[in-house]
């Protein structure tokens, strides 16, 4: 990719390595996040908590600066908008997290690029694939079949809910991908910060009235009382660093460093959380998941790698 139009003045080094750290690990690490968040917490209500306290602290911070307050128009965009990236795909992430390690739901959610490409291509009046891409696509296909296949709490039946989870982990991340092609529809606001404090303030929202439904129609309403401390820190650290800090360390790269620099998060992400769930969440690090990872960070590299101009 070249670079951005506008850059910003030459930022400090130490700036930059802040922003890179919060970017590449913050991101990263939030997959065993969510997974002790929803150990205690019901997976539509930790999303819905994270992301409604997230917009309700960026969106007024941020209005403070522009002064420029969103239409009705732009909050019926921003909830329709929502509807993909977070009800549906954040939230069989968090149920699926309830079942498979966070470091396999990192791995199967890694393979986004792939989709872009795809689905960009096919419905979206992208650029049809190069080459290169079908190797990026191919190596991508064979991580996830490696990933599954090779995981000795599969079940290829299908009658175990651990596969099923897996596969709905894949199915999210073409939701996340249609999600973010339709969120590209304007309408809601000319400044990105405001458009996402608006987005998680709507698909927080959103995850609240599910999980209101759900327990409307099982009987089962949350536990307040059974949440523990470490679902709480957790649901904390995702809200402050995973939300906010990390995604506007992002929002202020993509203004003062060149793109294709700051899409490398795309292949470290995966790789940080595979490592974050072994050395810290205690999960098994097993030769498919080696495998499974080195596929999935080749085909994310060719994906996204563009010749400098």
């Amino acid at each position: 990719m070249t670079e951005p139009a506008e850059l910003s003045p030459a930022p400090k080094k130490w700036q930059l390595i802040l922003a890179y750290f919060l970017m590449y690990v913050v991101w990263g690490s939030s997959y065993l996040a969510i997974r002790y968040s929803v150990e205690t917490i019901p997976p539509f209500l930790s999303g819905g908590l994270r992301f409604m306290t997230a917009g309700f602290v960026l969106l007024p911070l941020r209005l403070l600066q522009t002064r420029d307050l969103p239409t009705a128009r732009g909050w019926l965009v921003a909830f329709v908008t929502s509807l993909l990236p977070f009800s549906v795909t954040y939230g069989l992430i968090t149920t699926a997290e309830t079942v498979i390690p966070s470091s396999i739901a990192a791995l199967l959610l890694a393979i986004e690029p792939l989709w872009f490409c795809l689905l960009g291509w096919l419905f979206f009046k992208g650029k049809k694939p190069e080459a290169r891409h079908y190797i990026g696509i191919a190596a991508g296909f064979a991580g996830v079949c490696v990933l599954i296949a090779g995981d000795p709490n599969a079940d290829l039946s299908l009658r175990t809910g651990y596969t099923f989870w897996m596969l709905l982990v894949v199915a999210a991340s073409v939701t996340w991908v249609v999600g973010a092609f339709i969120s590209k529809t304007p309408g809601i606001h000319h400044d990105p910060l405001t458009v996402s404090g608006m987005q998680m303030i709507c698909g927080g929202a959103q995850m609240m009235l599910l999980q209101f439904a759900v327990s409307a129609c099982t009987g089962e309403f949350p536990d307040i009382g059974g949440i523990s401390m470490r679902s709480l820190v957790a649901l904390g650290y995702l809200i402050f660093f995973g939300s906010l800090a990390g995604y506007t360390s992002f929002v202020w790269l993509m203004r003062c460093q060149p793109a294709n620099r700051v899409g490398t998060h795309a292949f470290v992400n995966p790789v940080i959380a595979v490592i974050m769930g072994w050395l810290v969440g205690g999960e098994t690090l097993h030769a498919n998941v080696v495998i499974a990872t080195a596929l999935v960070v080749a085909s994310v590299v060719i994906m996204i790698w563009e010749k400098r101009k």
